[in-house]
């Protein structure tokens, strides 16, 4: 530990020395590995009894189990996903919905973007005779990484100048290396508890800022740092990829002819602040004439952070299924949710916009919420 704080120091000494050349932005940072899991649980419930007519008007809800894994190393990385939805009426069961996909990515060249990849996607719905099941195999460029660490940095910076330990803000190089540091989380947990662990890297922290921004931290503050380290519920990450390959029906979920299917798509993630979230997903699938049968996919969400425990979420999501010879259909929905943080578990009040493809008009629902982390 004391050769670690030695160098340290000496890391410190020289940022403070290096002139800042550019603000730094949460998608400088490189980590050498990305290592995300996320496990969500969340449910609404909507009544609504109109007393002009003779029955309850509306009297149903949701409840849905969302799992992302994401890893990522210079040589191979792997994604896992699975949403299962159950459907509400009167209290009683009436739909379920369950997808999950799992797909392994090779780097031809450690730390280069090109990939090759491979994967099996299951999905099930109400009124399928079976489980669909489709395996896929391409070839892609691009990579995502995992900020989280650098959005730390830059909230111990917020915390710093509202606390009037610093004036102005930190070198690009020292929140860099505050970033990494803290990108060493796994290193300093072996062996110790938490708190423990958060302690020490704390401790690191404090010296790469004392040393580069030629300050003084008080304990206070250190406890602040502390505190902002073990902090969950924020991860932030960037980059993005494009892909292409081939799919083949294991199992149709109707029982019919098992297809060869073409699949594109291309998804991105950028984080403008630590408070912030833009992520963007487009899908196309379809036969070998791809361009005059298919079915298209895209999703952009945005999340703001508003205060400490409270955040706006909003997403567009566009389906254009577009089948051989005949005009493509639309469907279109847009909703926005302000959420509150208790602990945990988060409430939220949201409003929803939907157009279906062969509707008219628009569809408004407004809604309340509860969702809680798992892991």
């Amino acid at each position: 530990m004391t050769r670690r704080i030695a160098v340290l120091t000496m890391v410190g000494v020289a940022f403070a020395a290096l002139s800042a050349a550019g603000a730094v932005g949460l998608c400088d940072y490189k980590p050498p590995q990305t290592d995300l899991t996320s496990l969500w649980l969340a449910g609404n419930y909507r009544y609504f009894n109109d007393p002009t007519t003779p029955d309850v008007d509306v009297n149903a809800g949701r409840a849905t189990l969302t799992l992302n894994k994401l890893f990522d190393s210079p040589g191979f990385g792997y994604s896992l996903s699975g949403l299962g939805e159950l459907g509400l009426v009167n209290l009683g069961l009436a739909s379920i919905a369950a997808q999950g996909a799992g797909t392994a990515r090779y780097y031809f060249a450690p730390g280069e973007p090109v990939f090759g990849f491979g994967g099996l996607n299951v999905g099930y719905a109400t009124g399928q005779p079976q489980p669909g099941v489709t395996l896929s195999v391409g070839a892609g460029y691009g990579r995502f990484a995992d900020v989280t660490p650098l959005a730390k940095a830059f909230r111990i910076q917020n915390l710093l100048l509202d606390r009037k330990v610093i004036t102005r803000d930190l070198p690009d190089s020292v929140l860099l290396a505050v970033g990494e540091e803290i990108g060493r989380w796994k290193e300093y947990a072996v062996g110790k508890t938490p708190a423990d662990a958060a302690k020490d890297l704390a401790a690191a922290v404090v010296i790469l800022i004392e040393q580069g921004a030629r300050v003084s931290v008080d304990p206070r503050t250190i406890l602040a740092i502390e505190d902002e380290i073990l902090a969950t519920g924020a991860e932030r990450y960037c980059g993005w990829a494009v892909q292409a390959g081939l799919g083949y029906e294991l199992v149709d979920p109707y029982g019919g002819p098992q297809d060869v299917v073409v699949t594109v798509s291309a998804d991105a993630a950028y984080a403008p602040t630590p408070g912030a979230q833009l992520l963007f997903r487009a899908l196309a699938q379809g036969p070998f004439d791809i361009v005059n049968q298919h079915t298209l996919t895209v999703t952009l969400a945005y999340e703001q952070e508003l205060s400490p425990t409270s955040a706006l979420q909003a997403n567009v999501a566009l389906q254009r299924v577009k089948p051989l010879d005949l005009d493509p259909k639309d469907s279109l929905s847009a909703n926005a949710q302000l959420t509150f943080t208790l602990g945990k578990a988060n409430l939220g009040i949201g409003l929803a916009l939907t157009k279906a493809a062969d509707a008219t008009g628009w569809s408004v629902d407004l809604s309340l919420s509860v969702s809680m982390k798992i892991l």
